[in-house]
């Protein structure tokens, strides 16, 4: 037990381990350790980490990089060649199959993560499993994974059957990763499209009064909504929702009233209030914050 363990061995056990877990992405039982098994993993993480000369950081790139080796052979290829239902139906499946994986891989190491990860203020175990996931799964399927999932957004937003466990399983895995930036701007882009499109159907269904009245009862909902998809607090989600929200409501109501000369005083007083903090909301704003300012160069 004393004797020293060199990295390059101990880690070629940690990687049997991590490969043998693997299996389970295809749904295959021997893919589960053994109780002998497990505890050998996680005594050996042990050793390497608490003996004299440590390999922490070491370990925790190689689990990161053997993650990401693993979905690249055994998850990629099951999403080629698939679009639409087909392929949110196996991302749903790998997922799910991964998330039993690293259930068994970070426990090999969880002393690691107990120990430095948490005093390096590194992302966790299972964090980076995620970034491991969804970092190639990105840049493979960049235009697939954004399509299905802000498709399945605007259906739950008009109202349609949508199963929110399947479709938040997927979404707070990529929130968990570093990926995350990546679907904030493409949900805040859509959101903005969604809405100005919208903007131009409302301000000539509704009466101004009841338009204005409908942004307000939007603004709350989607800022719920931006709150639930991007797992992110309540301050951020009012902040996103003035960009992707009330920014083209409002710039809608305003071109209408300057294009039908409906001056301040034809507007009633019980919804100038309204108006007015909107539009001063809305005009402080900038689109660049945390986002591609080539992705909106048409909001401008």
């Amino acid at each position: 037990m004393n004797e020293h363990l060199r990295f390059e061995d101990g880690w070629k056990i940690l990687e049997q381990g991590i490969v043998k877990c693997s299996k389970l992405l295809e749904d295959c039982p021997g893919g589960r350790p053994t109780v002998n098994e497990y505890m050998n993993y996680y005594d050996c993480a042990y050793r390497m980490a608490v003996q004299k000369d440590q390999y922490c950081q070491e370990m925790y790139n190689s689990y990161k990089a053997t993650h990401e080796s693993c979905v690249c052979a055994m998850v990629l290829p099951h999403l080629m060649h698939k679009q639409g239902d087909l392929f949110w139906r196996e991302l749903v499946k790998m997922w799910s199959n991964y998330c039993a994986m690293i259930r068994f891989t970070t426990g090999f190491l969880a002393y690691l993560d107990r120990c430095f990860v948490t005093h390096k203020k590194l992302p966790s175990l299972e964090d980076a499993a995620a970034t491991s996931f969804f970092s190639p799964v990105f840049s493979y399927f960049n235009n697939e994974i954004s399509d299905v999932l802000l498709t399945l957004i605007r259906q739950e937003r008009d109202g349609c059957n949508v199963d929110m466990n399947l479709l938040m399983g997927i979404m707070r895995g990529i929130c968990r990763s570093e990926v995350k930036t990546k679907l904030r701007s493409a949900v805040i882009q859509d959101t903005y499209l969604y809405y100005s499109r919208k903007s131009y159907e409302w301000i000539v269904q509704y009466p101004l009064q009841d338009y204005l009245a409908k942004v307000q009862e939007t603004v709350q909902k989607e800022t719920k909504r931006l709150i639930h998809y991007l797992c992110i607090s309540e301050e951020e989600g009012s902040g996103l929702c003035l960009k992707a929200v009330s920014a083209p409501l409002m710039q809608a109501y305003e071109n209408y009233t300057k294009e039908k000369h409906i001056g301040g005083q034809v507007l009633l007083q019980t919804y100038k209030t309204v108006e007015d903090d909107l539009l001063d909301r809305c005009s402080r704003l900038t689109i660049d914050n945390g986002l591609d300012n080539n992705s909106f160069s048409h909001m401008e």
